[in-house]
């Protein structure tokens, strides 16, 4: 088996994984740093199929972007518990 097809096969294996972890997960800000790292690997896949300027940009979009807006949506919101008082 090409080394290649290996390394294929082992991000797509960790990029389930994380998204299983992301949908599971119990606390919102380890679901994005999940989601993060699913984004990463994707642009590890990109950078195998020689697409190294859309590898490039779902670093700076997805990663760097999204995510950083997802963490700061979560910590400025006022979290409550189910009996209602603040956090």
């Amino acid at each position: 088996m090409d080394l290649v097809l290996l390394i294929f096969w082992f991000l797509a294996s960790l990029i389930l994984a994380s998204a299983w972890a992301v949908v599971n997960g119990n606390d919102i800000v380890h679901s994005v740093v999940w989601l993060a790292t699913v984004f990463l690997l994707t642009a590890c896949l990109f950078i195998i199929a020689d697409a190294e300027f859309l590898a490039v940009i779902q670093v700076l979009v997805y990663v760097g972007a999204i995510s950083v807006v997802i963490i700061f949506g979560i910590m400025l919101t006022k979290r409550t518990l189910k009996g209602g008082e603040d956090v």
